[in-house]
């Protein structure tokens, strides 16, 4: 069928179900009803047949026209649940199907469409934080997703009701049965609630509920976790403490999240674990703000995010396969100037990957990769590499005595993990620094509004001025060599020359003779760097011993200290190189341990005058 006529058919059942919308609001009852819907079923069953087969949003509108179907086909054995039916599963369903296939249609199939339409969504977000308030019925919506994994939902129910305060009217409750068939369905049925939805058919990242969720604030709560006491209201002290603030996720179980997010427990993850875990719970959640942390991404096992940007689009549905969606979301709200927390205070338990986990075995293929590529082509740099994060940096702020007032520049922050990390410190202090950004690569300029007092760019490190007065911390979140350095010891005096008395410059320092830099140069060629089948890409590189002797003999960066890492997953790689190494008396004698130390932190310090 034509696309042509394929956009009609979306444009008679958008009008149908919002007419029938407007009469149940009003309370009629009108005898067309009947009809509209065989007529929602047999376009619903055209797009089931067009797009059987589709991949990347055409699948969702395939299965989208599924579960419309069985939702129509439901409602015509139990009329008594037209209302319940209608608003909740079909009217939802068919305006999901259209935003997906419109965006398909008319934004992906036209590079110039897809950047206006990005635009114009950024635009908005920016444009939220000076719009008022709307009202909503509730403070919160609950979202309980699940797709099979019953004895995991019982759980996650039972403890959502034990420390969840549904009388008080501010929370609404919202479950999704995600096309189960082990009982889910069922068991959702006899809960209290109201708002049920059921799909027989699973949607991935299934996106619907934004049409129905009336709270001012929206939590995803999947079924692998547990609640535990004072959780909600914490996030909602946390989410009203600031109205920059997007979201805000809790802690969990280290092992039930990465990106550092999660905290060690000793209970053990089963079901088994719930009571003790419920005690650690009960004695960690204390209300703390100087817990909070500022982030630059964040992975939400379960997220509490503001409505309007929830209904915004701020999940995009081009990641098919569920892969990077939380990048991509964190990327737009940093450069909207949207801040994003964890809070270290409020802690919840997650079994980890049971809800996704199953939809995720369905699909064939690299999903990591797939999804890699899909954000790198969007943003124009890649998720990862583009972080600006170092693993141990919190064993090197003890290098530096935090105090009130200080002030702190950071080169090159990209994506700003490292800097959030030492905002983070600074107020487990009780301090908040004023912090500037110095951007070399404008491509990183949009990344620093949610987080830096002042951004400035610049050519070189020759160009970076003390802006407003010296600094107390000078640090970089990329490594040395990726700075734009003309000459090494030249531009380190000169950052030298912008730290006050007692401060610290705290640069991260790449070994390019580790053993992992060097597999990676002999196997492809290159750095551990992201890039495209037909992209070149270039680097640098300078010998660390080299640094370290030329500062040694420096009148004046000699007071310096080294902080190396090594990666316990890098010796086995070692002891296959270590045969490769020259046997000839020019071999340094720490080249062994050169081999396992992969980067180190380089702090230089400022005596007083």
């Amino acid at each position: 069928m034509k696309q042509e006529e394929m956009r009609s058919l979306l444009d008679v059942s958008v009008e149908a179900v919002e007419y029938v919308q407007g009469v149940l609001a009003r309370g009629e009852e009108d005898s067309a009803i009947a009809e509209i819907m065989d007529h929602l079923r047999r376009i619903a069953e055209v797009f089931e047949a067009e797009y059987s087969g589709a991949t990347g949003l055409l699948q969702k509108v395939y299965l989208y026209a599924r579960n419309i179907q069985a939702s129509v086909d439901e409602l015509r054995r139990d009329p008594s649940l037209f209302t319940r039916i209608f608003s909740l599963e079909i009217r939802p369903f068919v305006l999901e199907m259209n935003r997906l296939w419109r965006l398909d249609a008319d934004v992906l199939s036209d590079a110039r469409q897809w950047r206006a339409h990005q635009q114009e969504l950024m635009q908005s977000m920016t444009a939220l934080h000076q719009a008022p308030r709307k009202n909503y019925p509730y403070e919160v919506s609950i979202i309980l997703l699940a797709y099979n994994k019953l004895e995991y939902t019982k759980a996650a129910v039972e403890s959502l009701f034990a420390h969840t305060d549904f009388s008080s009217g501010r929370v609404e409750l919202i479950t999704i049965n995600n096309g189960s068939d082990d009982g889910t369905r069922e068991y959702f049925e006899r809960l209290p609630h109201t708002k049920k939805v059921n799909l027989k058919y699973n949607v991935l990242a299934i996106n619907a509920h934004q049409y129905i969720v009336e709270g001012r604030y929206v939590v995803g709560f999947s079924n692998d976790i547990i609640a535990t006491p004072h959780w909600l209201d914490h996030l909602l002290v946390a989410m009203e403490s600031d109205a920059r603030i997007a979201c805000a996720v809790p802690t969990c179980n280290e092992g039930g999240i990465s990106n550092d997010q999660g905290i060690p427990v000793s209970y053990p993850n089963t079901f088994e674990g719930v009571e003790p875990m419920q005690a650690f719970a009960a004695a960690h959640n204390h209300l703390n703000p100087a817990l909070w942390e500022d982030r630059c991404l964040l992975m939400p096992f379960l997220s509490i995010i503001r409505t309007d940007i929830c209904r915004m689009g701020g999940i995009d549905p081009i990641y098919t396969r569920a892969e990077f969606v939380d990048d991509d979301l964190s990327t737009l709200l940093r450069r909207t100037g949207w801040r994003q927390l964890l809070l270290k205070d409020t802690f919840m338990h997650h079994f980890g990957g049971v809800t996704l986990g199953e939809g995720r075995r369905k699909g064939a293929g690299n999903a990591l990769d797939e999804m890699r590529r899909v954000y790198y082509e969007k943003w124009g740099v890649d998720a990862w590499d583009s972080r600006g994060s170092f693993i141990a940096v919190e064993d090197v702020w003890k290098w530096h005595a935090f105090r009130a007032g200080e002030r702190v520049l950071i080169l090159e922050p990209r994506f700003g993990d490292f800097a959030c990390g030492l905002v983070n410190e600074y107020r487990r202090s009780g301090f908040a620094p004023h912090m500037t950004a110095a951007v070399f690569d404008e491509r990183y300029l949009p990344d620093t509004d949610y987080l830096f007092d002042v951004t400035v760019t610049a050519a070189g490190i020759e160009d970076v001025a003390a802006e407003g007065g010296r600094y107390d911390v000078i640090s970089a979140g990329c490594y040395l060599d990726e700075l734009p350095l003309k000459d090494v010891i030249a531009d380190l005096e000169h950052l030298y020359s912008l730290l006050a008395e007692d401060g610290m410059l705290l640069l991260p320092v790449r070994n390019p003779s580790s053993a992992y830099e060097l597999d990676h140069v002999m196997n492809k060629g290159m750095r551990d760097v992201y890039g495209l089948e037909n992209e070149v890409k270039s680097y640098r590189s300078f010998s660390y011993r080299h640094l370290l002797r030329a500062l040694y003999a420096h009148p004046y960066l000699h007071r310096y200290q080294v902080h190396s890492i090594m990666f316990r997953e890098d010796e086995p790689l070692v002891e296959r190189m270590k045969p490769l190494l020259r046997s000839d008396e020019d071999v340094p004698s720490d080249l062994e341990v050169s081999l396992s130390i992969r980067m180190f932190f380089l702090g230089i310090f400022k005596e007083n005058a």
